[in-house]
């Protein structure tokens, strides 16, 4: 058999002193989950890019500097028994874990905020209620993002918030993440509470209904995760081993930041948006007017072309200029026109009316 290769050979390893190839695994396979996910947003989403989306790309944006930074991290000393580095790498471990702490709970505000905006784009075209409550709920995700980015570094430096003893650490430091953590778990209950009730007042199945929230619902597994964070920080914190011990929290926060991204683009695919019919003539899916852009949100008015015969009056969404125009019914049936969804190649009309 050939000899096994010496220790410094190796990209990294996992030994009781050293878990950092583990915080490699989770960085890499995080990192590359979320982008996959994002490139079939953006795949599926390039003609009617919106608010939604360009937040996710901030979002995406901001994890590529997270997992940069991370990396610095790692290869400084991050994952270690605090005893195998020299004071230099023990402050560059340090530093480069305080700024990920920040792009880190930046990103997961900034994914928050898109899946609001996705809702308020899918469900809140003609209903000012449902636009007033969506930008309630941005507002609240952003005023959260802004906190919890401050609350993790102000009055804190780098070195107390990777302690090498327990009474290093910065004092205020667990009841901050308590505090973060509590209200990141109750903001995505929210953000599932909200697009159920939004659903449930539209005329439709309750299976269809079912269906639209559980595209939603995939955000439940993030409230485990992050009770796993606050727990193995907790631990860390209190361990004759910080350096090790610190890993498992920072794994459980690598896979938190990877589904919160996957949970804000999930709902976008064509299969959980697929005309969704509310009885009334409304269909739920993107249009170019998003975001109360017309209709009761908007105040808009409609710009009518003069009807001779029978016919039945459309409302045309292509470009902004709002006209209604008129087809006639062949052969005897009314024409019915299909919303659009992701991947056709012309935006969306919704039927108003028989003209009479």
């Amino acid at each position: 058999m050939a000899d096994a290769p010496p220790p410094g050979y190796r990209f990294s390893t996992v030994t009781p002193d050293d878990h950092g190839g583990l915080i490699y695994i989770a960085a890499f396979l995080s990192f590359i989950y979320s982008s996959i996910t994002f490139i079939a947003r953006c795949f599926i989403k390039w003609r009617v890019f919106g608010f939604d989306d360009w937040a996710m790309m901030v979002a995406q944006i901001i994890t590529v500097v997270q997992f940069v930074v991370l990396l610095v991290a790692l290869n400084a000393g991050l994952g270690k028994s605090f005893d195998l580095l020299t004071e230099d790498q023990y402050s560059r471990t340090a530093t480069s874990q305080y700024a990920n702490q920040v792009v880190f709970y930046l990103s997961i505000g900034l994914s928050k905020c898109a899946a609001v905006l996705l809702i308020q784009r899918l469900f809140t075209r003609d209903a000012k209620k449902f636009w007033m409550i969506c930008n309630v709920v941005t507002g609240l995700m952003a005023v959260w993002t802004i906190v919890a980015t401050l609350a993790v570094s102000v009055g804190c430096n780098p070195k107390s918030t990777l302690p090498a003893l327990e009474e290093q650490t910065c004092p205020s430091l667990l009841p901050r993440y308590q505090v973060i953590i509590i209200t990141d778990t109750v903001t995505d209950v929210l953000l599932v509470l909200v697009p159920a009730y939004l659903v449930w007042q539209l005329q439709m199945s309750k299976a269809l209904k079912l269906q639209v929230i559980s595209a939603f619902a995939v955000r439940l597994p993030l409230l485990p995760l992050s009770i796993l964070v606050l727990i193995t920080y907790k631990n860390s914190l209190h361990s004759s081993n910080p350096g090790v011990d610190r890993t498992t929290a920072i794994i459980f926060q690598q896979s938190q930041l990877c589904f919160s991204l996957m949970a804000g683009t999930i709902p976008c695919l064509k299969s959980f948006i697929r005309s969704f019919d509310t009885g009334s003539g409304a269909k739920v899916g993107y249009t170019t007017h998003a975001y109360g852009s017309n209709g009761y949100a908007g105040g808009g008015s409609y710009k009518m072309q003069s009807l001779s015969g029978s016919g039945s009056a459309m409302r045309s969404h292509k470009g902004d200029d709002g006209d209604v125009k008129v087809s006639k019914p062949q052969s005897g049936r009314r024409k019915h026109n299909k919303s659009w969804q992701p991947g056709d190649d012309y935006p969306a009309r919704r039927s108003m009316g028989s003209a009479q």
